[in-house]
């Protein structure tokens, strides 16, 4: 960028939206990061933060800002409330390669910023982690993710029966910040067992949650669960080519498909998923000729730990005709635009009709690589009532025209949440500044249209980049698990958990304490949830058992004359 003007520092943090995020609207607020700098061509002005959405402190991932109103530079960013931070302005070199050079960048301003989002009283106000395990009691040990410091250390108590009479079900409730995703294992008081087993430390941003057998819940699962399935057969030296087949009047053509149903599918009828769609799937699950995309692996590793939605994964093979079915037809692919047709009116339907699918645009996600990346934002672009969460990796812009890119960056905003990304390595540079341009577009508040607002940064759209990555399926596993943690968090199922008795079970009143108000209350009938009334957790209210329970732990205090 050139225009040479005076060096005039501003810096402004403004523009304090609530237009919601990754969660619903009071868990994060859009902050407007502003500042007035001159530039010379072959630069670009850039946020740097404390906090992972501003780089978290490391220059090569420093957010740029966006320059139509040269010698303004401004980018929205949607942080979480309740949150203090810094940040600082810097003047980078701008060329592909140069945005991982750590040493790159002259700090701007007369020194770090600090501020903090809005104080908003969220609910839960704390954490509730329960735990089905035969540890007796197991220790709930947490820290806030990406600290460094010790992890903190809560006895957890009973709170009813495990799935076996060896196991009980524990909690440990009021720790920790709403929304901060933490990691945390359990040991037993001793140090000497641990859960999980290895190494792997569980990760969540969901305020009440479930561990069992390693895994993260947002419900109380079934005592015993299937793991990922694969739906279809692999088999032979090169497992990417056995697929079922389904053939496509759209297309006039087989075309072959693969379904991954998540953990627990059969053991839970009664629950429908979001459903990831794929293009390319020969190269998404299992080694095709280019490599893999290791899907499976990523969405059970995130689905497992806490990071992601449990989903449907469908892998949609490409045919002969690749370039012309994922070219929009602005760019020179089919006019018809058969392949929208294809997946719209043919594959969705009959995915919906044979598993158990969330249908709305909210739970339909849509994902590729070059041109399956311009086919993943065509598809939500044409049609976001259907796609509501579109992956766009290292989008390959220009095969035939650019007249679909053209057309996005000159129309409204779309209601769709965005995961745009790429390298900077190899021949192509991955199209890097092809993609940036694009992603400052997006985030350009000019291109709002009416009551709209434009994309901000990881509310609607979050831009990945790859250091020293380029156009191929390593680079886009490795930019995987940001992508699904984005498009379907974990943070956006239905929360069942939260009728779930967290106190002790003869703590009626939930005070902490145990006392004669206990046995009051429960005279009473008046705690809720109605499930404190069953004492003994064994699963029925049965008033003389669930009264003797109580009384049997007030003996020995002013309980004892009343027995």
């Amino acid at each position: 960028m050139s225009m040479p003007r005076w060096p005039v520092f501003l810096a402004a943090v403004c523009c304090l939206l609530a237009q919601g995020g990754l969660a619903s609207a009071q868990d994060r607020q859009d902050v407007t990061f502003s500042t007035n700098q001159t530039t010379v061509p072959g630069q670009s002005i850039f946020v740097l933060g404390s906090l992972p959405e501003l780089g978290g402190n490391d220059l090569r991932f420093s957010v740029k800002l966006e320059p139509s109103t040269y010698p303004i530079w401004k980018a929205t960013v949607s942080l979480p409330v309740n949150t203090s931070y810094t940040y600082r302005f810097y003047r980078r070199n701008d060329a592909a390669g140069q945005w991982g050079n750590a040493a790159n960048g002259e700090a701007l301003g007369s020194g770090v910023i600090s501020a903090s989002t809005s104080t908003v009283a969220l609910a839960p106000a704390s954490k509730t982690i329960f735990f089905h395990s035969t540890l007796n009691p197991p220790v709930l040990h947490w820290r806030t993710l990406g600290s460094t410091g010790a992890y903190q250390a809560v006895v957890m108590h009973e709170v009813g029966p495990g799935r076996t009479p060896a196991e009980k079900r524990w909690a440990a409730r009021g720790f920790g910040a709403p929304r901060q995703k933490i990691e945390f294992f359990f040991a037993n008081i001793s140090f000497t067992q641990f859960h999980p087993a290895d190494s792997t430390r569980l990760t969540s941003t969901l305020d009440t949650l479930l561990v069992q057998d390693a895994g993260v819940f947002a419900y109380v699962p079934a005592p015993a669960l299937t793991g990922p399935i694969k739906r279809y057969t692999t088999s032979g030296s090169n497992p990417s080519s056995t697929s079922t087949t389904f053939f496509s009047a759209a297309l006039n053509e087989t075309r072959g498909y693969r379904v991954i149903t998540p953990r627990g599918y059969d053991q839970h009828p009664q629950r429908r998923y979001p459903v990831l769609y794929l293009h390319d799937g020969q190269n998404v699950f299992e080694p095709g000729s280019f490599g893999d995309w290791l899907a499976d692996s990523t969405a059970e590793r995130l689905t497992r730990i806490g990071l992601m939605r449990e989903a449907i994964l469908v892998g949609m093979d490409h045919g002969s005709n690749r370039l012309n079915d994922y070219a929009a037809p602005q760019s020179g692919g089919w006019s018809n635009g058969r392949y929208l047709t294809f997946v719209t009116s043919e594959m969705k339907p009959f995915i919906d009709a044979t598993y158990r699918t969330l249908t709305g645009p909210s739970d339909t996600a849509i994902a590729g690589s070059s041109m399956g990346g311009q086919a993943s934002l065509w598809f939500g672009w044409d049609r976001p009532d259907v796609y509501g969460r579109l992956g766009v990796f290292s989008g390959a812009w220009s095969v035939f025209t650019t007249g679909f890119y053209d057309k996005v960056r000159a129309e409204a905003k779309r209601s769709v949440r965005i995961y745009l990304d790429s390298g900077d390595s190899g021949a192509s540079q991955d199209l890097f500044w092809t993609t940036v341009n694009l992603r400052d577009n997006l985030i350009n508040p000019a291109r709002a249209s009416g009551a709209s607002v434009p994309f901000a940064l990881e509310r609607d759209l979050r831009y990945a980049y790859g250091p020293g990555q380029s156009h191929n399926e390593s680079a886009w596993a490795a930019r995987l698990p940001g992508c699904l943690e984005f498009l379907l968090p974990a943070s956006e199922a239905t929360n069942e958990l939260a009728s779930l008795p967290s106190a002790r079970p003869t703590d009626v009143n939930d005070d902490a304490l145990v006392t004669i108000e206990d046995l009051y209350d429960w005279e009473q009938g008046t705690p809720a949830p109605a499930s404190s009334l069953d004492v003994d957790r064994d699963g029925t209210f049965e008033p003389l058992e669930d009264r003797a329970a109580l009384l049997s732990a007030l003996r020995g205090s002013e309980a004892t004359d009343l027995a």
